[in-house]
């Protein structure tokens, strides 16, 4: 729930030579059909959505991160936010830690331009091109909610690049969210299973954030894998937490793009699907077991 998969351009400039394998015309093709599944952040549903989802994940972890670096914050370091959206985990931080030099990467411009810190920079780029920062060049890199977007080799590509990127002693933090849906709450639970099929169409297992701690722990220069995990009841019975991530559910299962692919995928009409939306909030009042489990990974890089 991110964004990936542009090019890096420099005006005036010519490109540095790429330091990974050419890309075959499939894995091209590939990247095309991610583009054009997931920039929806035409959609204002969507950026909400975003918006909403960042305040959710600081609210119920009590904290923006969760990597011992709020000294090296105050202080003063440089940080990395891959597939930043909007940037609201960025605006939050650089306005906080004025002494910090922050970075957002994304594929589309939809941070703000103008209206921002002056600690806070964006760069547009395709994080599967690899990242154009020299190595070992920030403190704490980020990255949040693209677990419907990343196949496994994509997420091994990428947490080597953050890995890659980040100074001997800094710190590489993963969020994201996957959910365990069952069949008492039925809507939901069909609409689930639509959106699974149709990302593994795509070689993307939305399950994916449970093992990306063993990623992590292949690599040689990192250290102990860290991992926090917190449980949400969708709907009333989990709180403010819980009716917060209704809504952030609600606000992309009708984005223009979710209704004409999951619609699809289930073989039913858009106008049933969304009435089976508009129907999903009086179903989850009677909800206490359709959980979202919100996961937090954190390790240092040794070397």
């Amino acid at each position: 729930m991110g964004n990936i998969n542009s090019r890096f351009k420099l005006r005036k400039t010519k490109p540095k030579p790429q330091l990974i394998p050419k890309k075959s015309q499939e894995f091209v093709n590939e990247e095309k059909e991610l583009a054009d599944y997931y920039l929806s952040n035409n959609d204002f549903n969507d950026l909400d959505r975003q918006h909403m989802h960042n305040f959710i994940i600081k609210y119920i972890f009590q904290g923006s991160f969760s990597a011992p670096v709020e000294e090296n914050l105050t202080l003063g370091c440089k940080v990395l936010d891959v597939a930043c959206g909007p940037a609201t985990w960025l605006l939050d931080l650089a306005s906080k830690y004025e002494n910090s030099i922050f970075f957002g990467l994304d594929i589309k411009p939809i941070f703000p331009r103008e209206i921002k810190p002056s600690n806070l920079k964006f760069v547009q780029a395709d994080i599967l091109n690899r990242l154009p920062f020299r190595d070992n060049n920030f403190e704490f890199t980020h990255i949040e909610s693209m677990v419907n977007i990343l196949t496994t080799g994509q997420w091994d590509f990428v947490l080597s690049e953050l890995i890659r990127v980040t100074k001997p002693g800094g710190y590489i933090e993963i969020t994201d969210l996957y959910l365990n849906i069952d069949k008492h709450t039925p809507i939901l639970y069909e609409v689930y299973k639509g959106l699974y099929r149709s990302c593994l169409k795509r070689n993307v297992n939305i399950r994916s954030i449970i093992h990306l701690n063993s990623i992590l722990e292949s690599k040689q220069n990192i250290g102990t894998v860290h991992r926090d995990e917190k449980i949400v009841i969708f709907g009333p019975n989990g709180g403010k937490a819980g009716l917060t991530y209704q809504e952030v559910v609600t606000l992309f299962l009708t984005t223009n793009l979710a209704v004409k692919e999951l619609s699809a995928e289930m073989r039913i009409p858009e106008e049933r699907f969304k009435k089976m939306i508009e129907y999903l909030k009086e179903e989850l009042k009677g909800n206490y077991t359709s959980k979202g489990h919100v996961l937090r990974f954190w390790a240092q890089k040794i070397r």
